[in-house]
């Protein structure tokens, strides 16, 4: 049984936590053990349940632990990517099982996909993607590292969402179009 923290106690991680105890109780083989969140007020706290089981210096004495992304702002996904990384655990990837996912698309280390989103044939996730509440990603569309697409954002066939971006609530982008990096 893999055993998960997710990194970050905020409103993002707690939904996070959520999608991984859905995921349990319809048969994923996890065990989430909590948080690990680096705000010293957060420390000794419990959210839904969850302890915060220390700040992400932490993973470095739990190499064998995995690590979901719970920080929704890329830039600082960026940073906090970066210093996982250098202590070498692994990053969860965590799909909700009420997601439609084709066999055909790709989703990198590292990505979470919530409840209802849908990704259509030969979609592409790159690494540390999420792809929240409802949001659909069409045919032929890849989505760079760290992106983020919000609740109900649609993304039509042969979009390219660039690196580190975020794409809000209720956005919607025509087929063929391009977003470029890092674009909030």
């Amino acid at each position: 049984m893999a055993q998960i923290v997710v990194y970050g106690v905020g409103g993002n991680g707690r939904e996070i936590a959520d999608i991984i105890v859905t995921a349990r109780e319809a048969g994923a083989d996890w065990e989430l053990l909590g948080y690990v969140d680096d705000a010293p007020e957060h420390q000794g706290i419990q959210r839904l349940g969850l302890p915060i089981v220390g700040t992400g210096e932490w993973l470095a004495a739990h190499p064998d632990v995995q690590v979901a992304m719970g920080i929704g702002h890329p830039r600082i996904r960026s940073t906090i990517a970066a210093k996982v990384d250098a202590m070498g655990n692994r990053w969860a990837t965590v799909v909700h099982p009420t997601a439609v996912v084709s066999a055909s698309s790709e989703l990198g280390e590292g990505c979470v996909v919530f409840a209802g989103a849908v990704l259509s044939c030969n979609s592409q996730l790159g690494r540390l993607v999420q792809v929240s509440f409802n949001a659909v990603v069409h045919h032929d569309t890849r989505v760079g590292d760290l992106g983020c697409l919000m609740a109900n954002v649609v993304l039509g066939g042969n979009v390219d969402v660039g690196t580190g971006s975020f794409v809000g609530m209720g956005a919607q982008v025509r087929q063929g179009v391009s977003v470029g990096e890092w674009v909030l």
